[in-house]
């Protein structure tokens, strides 16, 4: 029962990543968390110094996605430490034991998976089967769905619990500094919460985040202020002139409309689709193709690339909240968090 408790997190891919990088060691990250002095000399070449400021900024990127890490996992610990906790002061009131607890919030409330459901589900994936026929994989099939309806009662219970606690949560997210720069943005330039997103428009889960985004923004109103700056991977041939193009339409007030069009065409953008996509919403061609052709805004692209990198980004789509990162296609309830948080924040400061 108690692995039921601590249902397996599914991975899953949610981001364009430009590399891979080795996770680092214990002493490395200590060492990119533990303080230091800017001025102190950590090498020397030919009597020219080197300063640990000079490493610092070496390396910024890199250790921001050390230290982005090292709080997810330490976030990641303290959400189940709290759970923990919660259950057990539950399972105390009720007078069971917390594997009790569980089997009568989640397993029972699962039941069985009947043979129906497991045939459907088969039937509706069945070009993922690899081939393979119902009789070899109803087995984990029955598993999955079993673990996955066991993962919504369990977070559901856990969320009640949690409603009716007093949780006062003071881990310290790291943050980083990063300009807006002069690049299209939406809502209030005032407003208490600034999203920054790094895009890519050739990525396919920069174009899956699409609809959140545009969800959030509505929601939210003039709450935030979404800004969205490019960050074109060097494998994906066309996603820097592509982002030059939208730059260009929005040299004729038409930024968002160009780039509804580049998201619903993501398979297409060459030279030749960029061009016909100005005619589609009506944008002076000539002013356009010439635009594009001479490179207007390749400068600006690369500016904005370089100003990710040095913020840690490595893939795309990459945010921050506040300065605070998060990466991936995520769900609109995980950035509902970081904003609700980010507001809160604000908000106890200006009072």
């Amino acid at each position: 029962m108690k692995k039921l408790f601590l249902l397996s997190t599914l991975i899953l891919f949610t981001a364009c990543s430009g590399g891979q990088s080795n996770p680092a060691p214990k002493a490395t990250q200590a060492a990119a968390a533990a303080p230091s002095d800017p001025k102190v000399v950590v090498a020397e070449v030919d009597g020219e110094k080197i300063t640990e400021a000079d490493l610092d900024a070496a390396v910024s990127s890199q250790l921001m996605r050390i230290q982005s890490e090292v709080y997810e996992i330490k976030k990641q610990g303290l959400d189940d430490l709290i759970n923990r906790k919660l259950a057990a002061k539950e399972a105390k009131k009720r007078g069971v034991t917390v594997d009790q607890l569980m089997k009568t919030e989640v397993v029972d409330k699962v039941g069985e998976i009947s043979d129906q459901e497991v045939t459907d589900f088969y039937n509706q994936n069945k070009d993922r089967m690899g081939g393979r026929t119902l009789d070899q994989v109803k087995a984990p099939i029955k598993q999955q769905m079993f673990a996955r309806k066991a993962g919504l009662y369990q977070q559901n219970f856990l969320t009640r619990l949690k409603d009716s606690a007093s949780i006062k949560v003071d881990l310290e997210a790291p943050t980083v500094d990063v300009s807006v720069d002069d690049d299209p943005m939406k809502g209030n330039k005032n407003a208490s919460v600034t999203i920054i997103e790094f895009t890519d428009y050739q990525c396919p889960f920069c174009g899956r985040v699409r609809p959140t985004l545009k969800q959030l923004v509505a929601e939210y109103g003039d709450k935030v202020h979404y800004v969205l700056r490019d960050y074109p991977l060097d494998f994906h041939p066309f996603a820097k002139k592509a982002a030059e193009a939208a730059q260009c339409a929005g040299d004729q007030g038409k930024y968002w409309e160009y780039s509804d069009e580049l998201w619903s065409n993501q398979g297409a953008l060459e030279i030749v689709d960029l061009k016909k996509y100005a005619g589609t919403i009506k944008l002076d061609q000539k002013k356009f193709d010439e635009c594009l052709d001479q490179g207007k805004f390749s400068a600006e692209v690369d500016k904005d690339q370089a100003d990710g990198a040095k913020a840690g980004v490595s893939g795309t789509p990459s945010f921050f909240i506040n300065g605070q990162m998060i990466t991936g296609a995520q769900p609109a309830e995980k950035f509902k968090e970081m904003i609700d948080q980010a507001l809160k924040k604000a908000s106890g400061k200006s009072s």
